[in-house]
């Protein structure tokens, strides 16, 4: 018994060996076909696009694509649209934190609010941020504030329905605890209830 015991143990590593031996050599292989795959791809690419079947603005070719891109680079337009576009990010994000931290309070506390505006909310925040960009380009055109506006709306919602949950959840021993030593009013949402409600 103790022998067929010592014999499974040793073939245990072999085993091991092989398996790992085989996926290493298999790996090269792999890269191999991923790459063959990819240039010929490129060169199916090059030839519709050199076919001339549509305008070059709907179809460009991958050396057309690689000329812009090299461009872009040298001329600084990448990095700065890259910078503006972070710009936008940080100031959409930063209304729809201190808005939806606001509303979500008030949803919390204000029963009123919770049966109407809660539950629009609720319902709103299935839809996907893109959903925002024709009501955007009616209200506001194709501007800076458009771009902010579905930037917004993509994280409102989810932030009033975090803030709200959040501090439904916040055991109320905290609460009380934090009354009995002299909290009250903004004290005790800003030290108290909204650092309980983060995750």
């Amino acid at each position: 018994m103790a022998s067929s015991t010592g014999t499974h143990a040793e073939r245990l590593p072999l085993l091991s060996r092989t398996a790992s031996g085989s996926t290493r050599a298999a790996a090269p292989g792999r890269r191999r076909t991923q790459l063959v795959f990819l240039a010929v791809a490129i060169l199916l690419w090059q030839a519709g696009a050199g076919l001339g079947l549509w305008k070059t603005y709907l179809f460009p070719s991958p050396l057309e694509v690689g000329e812009r891109i090299v461009h872009g680079f040298a001329t600084g337009a990448y990095l700065k649209g890259t910078a503006i576009t972070l710009l936008r990010l940080f100031e959409g994000y930063l209304i729809s934190a201190v808005a939806g931290v606001a509303l979500g309070v008030a949803i919390r506390y204000v029963p009123l609010l919770d049966r109407t505006i809660g539950a629009l909310i609720v319902g709103l925040q299935a839809l996907p941020s893109v959903c925002w960009l024709p009501i955007a380009l009616l209200w506001f055109g194709l501007s800076q504030v458009a771009i902010i506006f579905v930037v917004v709306m993509g994280a409102l919602l989810s932030i009033t329905v975090a803030t709200e949950q959040g501090i439904r959840n916040v055991p109320p021993i905290y609460v009380r605890a934090a009354r009995t030593m002299g909290a009250k009013g903004l004290t005790l949402y800003a030290k108290v209830v909204l650092p309980a409600a983060l995750p």
